[in-house]
């Protein structure tokens, strides 16, 4: 767990996101998130600590890590980008490129699997890029962990040069059910987690996986074990709850 000062010079704005302008810190080898609405530093750290019993290489998730930043919580994760290499959002490169906002064209199509297919066509064309896999692993992780917030600014690719390469899968906070106004905890988590609404494609993560396919497996008993060593919250709860409901589902082959 860390604990870092940070001054104000570090702060960078990210525009465009579901919330409006979201505020991080960049400090030296990290990028700085401070938590908001709810414990999204907690359900970042849980989430990627989450992703090492499954099937996906380490590089193609984000490790976080909990800790106080100007002594309040927050998460932070290391840069993973390198020298020569540039991040860009599905937001931002549609924007560049037709200067209108994708999540407004998408909003327009009638069904789930035209925006899909729009999308990947979209990423085909302008980098020569099949990202039909990255989006199975997308949506696979956050059928899992519930997440209510996959805007178009946290599906991206990492342009290298003249290639570019799916990034990998990053931006958990708004998960495990934390955050969530419609949360009623006078009711199970079973009932809760009926409240969530999925994004970007459709209001359902099931639906998007079964359109994509499944994106990797889980050694579901040994997460199972190793959240039993974490300290009680409602999103350990919550994750442990979602991990036993797809351990069937997940279980390697």
């Amino acid at each position: 767990m860390f604990d870092e000062t940070i001054e104000n010079d570090c702060i960078v704005t990210m525009e465009g996101t579901s919330e409006g302008t979201q505020i991080k810190y960049k400090k030296d080898i990290y990028w700085y998130k401070l938590d908001h609405r709810g414990k999204e530093g907690l359900v970042e750290y849980l989430v990627s600590r989450l992703l090492t019993f499954s099937s996906l290489d380490k590089s193609e998730y984000i490790r976080y890590e909990t800790g106080l930043i100007n002594r309040k919580s927050g998460c932070r994760s290391k840069n993973f980008l390198g020298r020569d290499e540039e991040l860009i959002t599905f937001y931002r490169l549609y924007y560049n490129i037709f200067g209108k906002d994708l999540s407004q064209i998408l909003s327009g199509m009638d069904t789930m699997e035209e925006r899909i297919e729009y999308v990947i066509a979209f990423i085909k064309q302008s980098c020569n890029l099949d990202v039909r896999d990255y989006l199975s692993k997308v949506m696979t992780v956050d059928m899992l962990v519930l997440n209510e917030d996959r805007h178009l600014n946290n599906l991206a690719v990492i342009m290298r040069g003249d290639t570019f390469v799916p990034a990998p899968v990053f931006d958990h906070g708004v998960s495990l059910l934390t955050a969530n106004e419609s949360v009623n905890w006078h009711f199970s988590v079973a009932e809760n987690v009926k409240r969530v609404i999925a994004r970007p494609f459709c209001g359902s993560h099931e639906k998007m996986v079964a359109y994509l396919g499944k994106g990797f497996s889980l050694d579901a008993n040994a997460a199972l074990d190793w959240l039993e060593t974490e300290p009680d919250s409602r999103e350990k709860e919550v994750l442990q709850y979602q991990v036993n409901r797809y351990k069937q589902f997940l279980n390697p082959a």
